[in-house]
């Protein structure tokens, strides 16, 4: 890499922008487990919900941190629900009863 700079920014951003080799041809299988994720996490206040920890939830937010591999890819979308009810459960990042306050 070049030097911190302008030309370190322009080849960090040309390597951002430039398109992947190796992504993927076809989107991740639906498979079973991952239909079972999906419903879980659809329902209304899922990042909160007992339930869908216990269903799931919690098995992939295991793996997601600890660095393990799932066995089917996720969408980010999916992933990002995961992390989001991780997060909840863990007093560390997110005391319990903590809001966000609405923003300007």
């Amino acid at each position: 890499l070049p030097p911190p700079g302008p030309t370190h920014y322009a080849f960090r951003r040309a390597c951002w922008l430039a398109a992947p080799t190796n992504e993927p041809k076809h989107p991740p299988p639906k498979t079973a487990s991952r239909l079972k994720l999906e419903r879980l996490l659809c329902k209304p206040d899922a990042a909160r919900s007992d339930e869908s920890w216990r269903g799931g939830v919690d098995t992939v937010w295991k793996k997601l941190t600890s660095g393990r591999k799932l066995r089917h890819r996720l969408p980010v979308s999916l992933v990002i629900k995961v992390i989001h009810a991780g997060w909840l459960r863990d007093p560390e990042t997110w005391p319990e009863g903590a809001v966000v306050p609405m923003s300007d």
